[in-house]
This record gives structure tokens, sequence and C-alpha cells, in this order.
């Protein structure tokens, strides 16, 4: 049964309740609670389980809208149910091996190092669309961090609105070198994804990310001699 048809089913219910209630008959009211009570919960289990319900009914969309989903009695029951449905212990431990670590010649700062963190705990649990938009962050703090390290870039404009005086497009010819073109494809590929174009990039989650890392560890090794002298000389 959809859950506009369980919506529609607990507003009979509600109704009768309210009748017999208005009618004093106290008992047929306790009664007819039951299978009202059981509804909500199946609504309630229904909805953890989708993120669109597609109804035009106004009763329909004001009933759901008065399920308070975080009334669920067993939550710890509720979660695992919903977890182990769709990833087991062994999956998720195989896809964090899967992903490359980076290997930096130097500290990366600390967003950075969470946005990969969070890239790879995304991957594992099958979040595949978050990989690949958090893809292109990474990429993008990268070449910020570079751009700024090498002195291509002041620091106050990254605080800032960039897309004017510098565009990503340009932020990236700055500290790409040779390989600009395959970074710059690597990062349209990634648009995709992150303006609702496509739920993947040619290259899929893994390769998306792997190849970002990649990419990554790459701009950092190329420019490490000249950020190593910078941070000597400000030293």
């Amino acid at each position: 049964m959809s859950i506009e048809a369980l919506a529609r089913e607990l507003i009979g219910h509600q109704e009768k309740s309210k009748r017999l209630l208005e009618s004093g008959d106290i008992d047929a009211w306790l009664d007819a609670l039951t299978p009202e009570l059981r509804l909500v919960e199946q609504l309630r289990t229904r909805l953890l389980n989708h993120s669109v319900v597609v109804t035009d009914d106004p009763a329909v969309k004001q009933v759901l809208s008065g399920i308070d989903l975080t009334e669920i009695e067993d939550f710890d029951k509720v979660g695992s149910k919903l977890l182990y449905s769709w990833i087991s212990t062994a999956e998720y431990g195989a896809r964090f091996a899967e992903v490359n670590v980076l290997v930096a010649p130097f500290q990366i700062p600390f967003d950075l190092r969470c946005f990969l963190d969070e890239a790879r705990q995304c991957y594992a649990l099958g979040q595949f669309s978050a990989v690949q938009s958090l893809s292109r962050t990474i990429l993008e703090a990268a070449v910020n961090d570079i751009a700024i390290r090498i002195g291509k870039i002041p620091k106050e404009a990254v605080e800032k609105d960039m897309s004017r005086e510098y565009p990503t497009k340009k932020r990236i010819r700055l500290v790409a070198g040779d390989h600009f073109n395959q970074i710059y494809q690597h990062y349209r590929d990634l648009c995709t994804v992150v303006h609702g174009l496509s739920t993947s990039a040619t290259s899929g989650a893994l390769g998306s990310l792997t190849t970002t890392i990649g990419f990554v560890q790459h701009l950092y090794e190329q420019h490490k001699v000249h950020i190593k002298n910078r941070n000597a000389t400000k030293c």
C-alpha cells in the first residue's frame, strides 16, 4: 500500500474516532484508537524510507505534516534495520579500502583534511553523489590553498567572492601547469553533479574521488619546493 493510501486510511479512522468521541461512546472510541495508532506507526516507518511523497491531496498533506518522526519508540531497532538493509559492515570496510590515501609533502589545511575524511566516509556508506560533490570541493580547496601559499592569490580574496577576479578556471590555471587541461576537464565533469545535471560524473564516485586525490597530490608535490621556501622565508 502506498503512503498516500495509508494516509487516506488514517484520515478515515480519525474521522470515525472524532464521531465516536463526539457521541460520547468512550469505549468504542478507545477501540478505534488501536488501528489509528497502528497506521500512524506504519506511516512513520514508511516516511523514514522515503525522501519524496507525491500527492496533491490537501487532507493527505495535512496528515503527513502532522506525523512526528522523532516519536519512534525504538530508534536502535529502526536504525539498524534501515542501515543494514542497504549496506553491510563488510561492504563498509571494503569501500574504505578502495579509496586512495592522500600522501602530502607537508601539513594540509584542516578543512581540506575534513573534506577528504568525509568523502571517504560517504563512499564507504554508498553516498555516491555526495562523494562526487565533495571531490569538486576538495579540488577547489587544494587549488585555493596552493595558489595562496605560492603567492598567486591574496588570502583576502579567498575570504571574499572570488568568482569575478579569480574564477575557478583562472585559479586552476595558476597552479596546474602542464596538467591544466586534464584538471580543468575533471573539474567540469564534477560540476555536472554539483549543479544537478546528473547523479554521476563520467568516472563515477570512486573514479572521481581517486582522480581528485591524484591531482591534489600531484599539485602539492609540484609546488612543494616553492611553498617550503616561502615558509622558510617567513620564519
